[in-house]
């Protein structure tokens, strides 16, 4: 239980990140084009710091590897909806592919992870949720600079 409410904390900071590029955003004097393409990043990328707040808030995330399954199944749509995206400037594309291959580190984490739980292996829990930890800031690092990118002229 100590190592979901863990997790929690992290996918909560993950929330954030993304939320607060996305009002940035909002606030951008960017070129129509670039804002619009940005937008399109940006909305999916919330939509998995949406997950996150609610896995945190939903008690039933408590309940062991079941609720690490589901939420890995349903990162796994947004990493289809992020590759889904067409956008033309070539840095944002840099920035959906990174976001793309960080839902899918997320995902197999949290399925290593359930797996581990279920095998009541706390070591190699351990180790999956620091690697979840090693995403969340990755995805800072991404959020921070498409953020950048994005609001610059």
């Amino acid at each position: 239980m100590e190592i979901l409410q863990h997790m929690s904390l992290t996918l909560k900071r993950t929330a954030r990140f993304s939320l607060i590029a996305a009002i940035a955003l909002l606030f951008a004097g960017c070129g129509e084009s670039k804002v619009a393409q940005c937008n399109k990043v940006i909305k999916v990328a919330n939509q998995a710091a949406t997950l996150s707040q609610q896995f945190g808030k939903d008690p039933k995330s408590a309940k062991g590897s079941q609720a690490l399954t589901e939420l890995a199944s349903k990162i796994d749509g947004i990493s289809t909806e992020m590759k889904g995206i067409e956008v033309k400037d070539e840095k944002i594309k840099g920035f959906q592919q990174r976001f793309l291959t960080l839902y899918q580190d997320i995902s197999k984490g949290l399925n290593d992870a359930a797996g581990a739980i279920d095998k009541k292996n706390i070591r190699d829990t351990n180790g999956f949720l620091a690697g979840l930890q090693k995403s969340s800031a990755e995805e800072g690092t991404i959020v921070k600079e498409i953020n950048s990118y994005c609001s610059s002229k």
